[in-house]
């Protein structure tokens, strides 16, 4: 009997995909065709309004509030002597206490008080940044545009004042109106106002001023600029939190070693062995002149290794969620959703461990 109810419900989840991934409405008093579409997918992240404002960053500072409510509302409930530590206060105690007995106290020892509040709050950053993903209108809600020459142009038509992409793309060579099926004062609803009751209507009298003309060709059709994009999908913020581990890793090296942890890098002890005989100084030259190198370069290579790994496995991520909702609105992408969740936390669990194992190696070295 549960078979055939998954069954069922299964079998209505694909009719229901198949019917949303293309779809007509009257809108404006034409037919506007809906389809289900893969949107521009770019690398880079893209600006709001202001130069400085890109929606990366915007998304980075609600992560950080949601982050810092969090942190107070789980400090009051421990501070309450009242009425005890509220279930909220204890479950932030056992996220804590469980990532740093476990993982960290093990590879660390006594040093994992130091390193606990960066690795945990990366932790945490990585992984609310994540589920940032899972919000309904992520990556679909935010401005429209004309098409840039290396994007590709949807169609779009405008109704109770919201712009919509339909999902068509517009050819360049045809132009808006040819591609879409309907022109763009239609699209704007422009055709069933007069020249009196416009402006009482509110309505644009000027195609120039439709938000798809703004800095481009409106015959390109329009684009997308979200106004969130998870964070970590972004190159800029991986790389930022891969300088701050590193540099967090160096300190944590030269606090516990001093001088000597540089010796890792310049093998002094490794010029004077190759004074002594043959095999001795071919020894200490090959460890003065190339092992200390190497551990320069992979030191360095570390950086890469934080930002690339975060980076290609949140993008990709995006990407996977893009197509799965291109092929079938309904049930597919809720799959990858599923598995997005499951990716927030792994990366974020990743990244905190490797600062805490290359923290480990940094204070080792040189202790005698």
């Amino acid at each position: 009997m549960k078979g055939l109810k998954f069954l069922v419900l299964l079998i209505g989840s694909l009719l229901v995909g198949v019917l949303l991934s293309s779809f007509t409405l009257n809108i404006n008093g034409i037919p506007v065709t809906f389809k289900a579409f893969i949107p521009n997918i770019v690398v880079p992240s893209e600006p709001l309004g202001p130069d400085w404002l890109h929606n990366t960053l915007l998304t980075t500072i609600i992560v950080d509030a949601v982050i810092v409510v969090l942190a107070l509302l789980g400090a009051s409930g421990l501070r309450n002597t009242l009425t005890g530590t509220n279930w909220f206060a204890r479950a932030w105690e056992t996220f804590i206490e469980f990532l740093y007995n476990n993982y960290m106290v093990p590879t660390l020892g006594s040093r994992a008080k130091v390193v606990a509040p960066i690795g945990i709050t990366a932790f945490t950053f990585i992984m609310i940044a994540g589920f940032f993903e899972l919000l309904p209108g992520h990556e679909s809600i935010g401005k429209i545009e004309s098409a840039p020459a290396e994007m590709r142009g949807f169609c779009a038509v405008k109704t109770g004042g919201i712009w919509l992409i339909t999902g068509q793309e517009v050819d360049p060579q045809k132009g808006f109106e040819k591609s879409c099926g309907f022109s763009l004062e239609q699209a704007q609803g422009e055709h069933a106002a007069t020249a009196d009751n416009a402006l009482a209507a509110g309505l644009v009298s000027d195609v120039k001023a439709s938000p798809m003309s703004a800095g481009g060709d409106p015959n390109r059709g329009a684009a997308l600029i979200p106004a969130l994009r998870r964070p970590t999908s972004s190159l800029s913020t991986t790389l930022a939190l891969a300088v701050i581990a590193f540099l967090f890793i160096e300190i944590q090296g030269i606090r516990a070693n001093g001088l000597h942890y540089f010796e890792r890098f310049i093998q002094v002890g490794a010029w004077r062995r190759a004074r002594q005989g043959m095999m001795q100084g071919l020894i200490g030259y090959i460890q003065s002149g190339l092992v200390g190198p190497l551990e320069l370069i992979s030191e360095f290579i570390r950086i890469l290794s934080f930002s690339f790994r975060l980076f290609g496995a949140m993008f990709a991520g995006t990407v996977l969620v893009f197509v799965a909702a291109s092929i079938l609105p309904t049930l597919l992408p809720t799959v990858f959703f599923a598995l997005e969740f499951a990716i927030a936390v792994i990366q974020a669990f990743v990244f905190m461990m490797l600062v805490t194992v290359f923290t480990s190696l940094a204070v080792a070295h040189g202790e005698h």
